[in-house]
This record gives structure tokens, C-alpha cells and sequence, in this order.
């Protein structure tokens, strides 16, 4: 699974891919802009790293959904 963080140093948002395990463990999260440990996970973001064979990289609906204004938007 990929998660984001900020970086409470110098805001810079970035992920990371890291198992649940590892995440349940404590995985030491370091920014790679400015290297601080000072980071906080940014659960707006979910991301499990699935592709779905094709290239496109923009979606209007999630499956679980009609695209409207519910649960994807």
C-alpha cells in the first residue's frame, strides 16, 4: 500500500510504500525533501497501488459508485 505524509518541517507532501505490517510496527518515516522525522500521515489521500492494466491515470468514478457527488468526489 502507498501512504502520504506531510512533513510538518517544510510541508512537503509525499508517500511512501510500505506494507501494513511494517506501518503497524512503526516504520520510521523520514521526508525526502528535508529529511525531519517531524511527519504526519494525510489520510485525505488513500492509496492502494492497484493498476488497472491500461495507462490512463484520471478517473470520474471509483466502482463503488455512479461519479456523482458521493463517495469518489
Amino acid at each position: 500500500m502507498f501512504y502520504s505524509f506531510i512533513c510538518n518541517k517544510c510541508n512537503s507532501n509525499f508517500e511512501i510504500r510500505a506494507s501494513i505490517s511494517q506501518m503497524t510496527a512503526g516504520l520510521r518515516v523520514i521526508c525526502p525533501n528535508c529529511s525531519s522525522e517531524d511527519v504526519s500521515r494525510d489520510y485525505s489521500t488513500i492509496s492502494f497501488g492497484v493498476s488497472s492494466g491500461n495507462n490512463s491515470s484520471t478517473s470520474s468514478s471509483c466502482s463503488g459508485c455512479s461519479g456523482g457527488k458521493g463517495c469518489c468526489n
